[in-house]
């Protein structure tokens, strides 16, 4: 895994408006904001963002606690992980599959994306 110098991004104003603007592109309505307050939320209790499904309708979560990757669907009512499918399990670092499943995540959360040195490449289709 390729690891950046320096500081990972950590300005969570930043990380909402870029959030913001990835499901403004990509998802109809006017409850983006709600979306992103839900998934930041979420990522602030416990269970850590990291990216969004190629489509944007699915968060992809890292459980530290359960060492798994979850793919949840979200929408304007917040996450609904009655329907979460494990993505990977024993997992203890979500950067080295980030790393490998990029191309198949529609936005990365800035964090990772510095982890893995995909700080200057698209990572949207």
């Amino acid at each position: 895994m390729e690891t950046e110098q320096g500081e990972p991004p950590s300005d969570p104003s930043a990380l909402f408006h870029d959030l913001v603007s990835t499901l403004r592109e990509t998802r109809r309505g006017v409850h983006q904001h709600r979306m992103a307050q839900s998934l930041l939320q979420k990522d602030a209790t416990g269970a850590r963002l990291v990216g969004l499904s190629a489509d944007i309708e699915r968060a992809v979560f890292f459980n530290p606690a359960s060492q798994t990757l979850e793919s949840i669907p979200f929408d304007r009512e917040g996450t609904h992980e009655s329907e979460a499918s494990v993505l990977s399990s024993q997992l203890s670092d979500p950067a080295s599959w980030v790393e490998t499943h990029a191309t198949r995540l529609g936005w990365i959360h800035p964090h990772f994306r510095w982890a893995c040195g995909l700080e200057d490449e698209c990572v949207r289709p």
